[in-house]
């Protein structure tokens, strides 16, 4: 004889299983009949291993290309099928569509050093041209020197193509005050972006009078 249960679409008391109070209450089948309904309809809404049932919560959380959703439902979720994270591209996109997950993105940054070694003069070419293969975005310019100058501040000039990138506000850009060793870019350059092929090329316009310093450094940082 079959039993009653509220569940799965309700939850099941001590009235609808049937307590009972030892020697006051007669035992009858609905007692035994119920629970064993209520156990069947728990066992059903679990599912076994590998169901092919999709109401169960072995087949929406164990599938491996179906999934469940968390939008305060109750229901399978989307397919998920695999080529991102070892899932398929068309059911990440509709994820992302919805806001519900996000897709990091991240910027490749590029560095490219120049290098002077010993002294410098006015008027003098740091380095060799160096050529850009596509376009880019300066995002920090840094330099340094082994050996500080002395006597007065060495300042250089540096040019994407002819343009001098810190423009008509040339002391925001590489200068040592005498005794200094380091710079990075205080401020943002006028010219931010290096085309595909631009030369860039260092210049000094003022030296140190008794030492203009030693060995010289520039690092870019580039972004595309």
């Amino acid at each position: 004889m079959a039993g009653n249960t509220n569940f799965p679409t309700g939850l099941d008391d001590n009235s609808s299983l049937g307590e009972v109070t030892d020697g006051v209450t007669e035992i009858l089948d609905e007692h035994h009949n119920n629970p064993k309904e209520a156990i069947i309809a728990i066992e059903r809404k679990v599912g076994i291993h590998n169901t092919a049932v999709p109401t169960s919560l072995d087949y929406r959380l164990g599938h491996p290309s179906l999934g469940h959703s968390h939008n305060a439902a109750s229901g399978q979720g989307p397919r998920l099928s695999a080529t991102v994270f070892g899932l398929a591209a068309t059911g990440i996109a509709s994820y992302v569509t919805a806001g519900i997950i996000s897709v990091p993105t991240q910027i490749p940054r590029y560095i490219v050093s120049m290098y002077q070694a010993g002294s410098i003069a006015v008027g003098s070419k740091i380095t060799g041209p160096v050529v850009l293969g596509r376009t880019m975005q300066i995002e920090s310019v840094q330099a340094g020197m082994r050996r500080g100058p002395s006597g007065a501040t060495t300042g250089l000039i540096i040019r994407v193509g002819p343009s001098n990138i810190f423009g008509a506000s040339n002391g925001f850009g590489p200068n040592f005050a005498p005794g200094a060793t380091t710079y990075r870019s205080a401020a943002t350059p006028n010219v931010l972006t290096a085309p595909s092929g631009a030369v860039i090329t260092l210049d000094a316009t003022a030296v140190g009078s008794s030492d203009p310093g030693q060995d010289t450094t520039i690092t870019f940082v580039f972004r595309e």
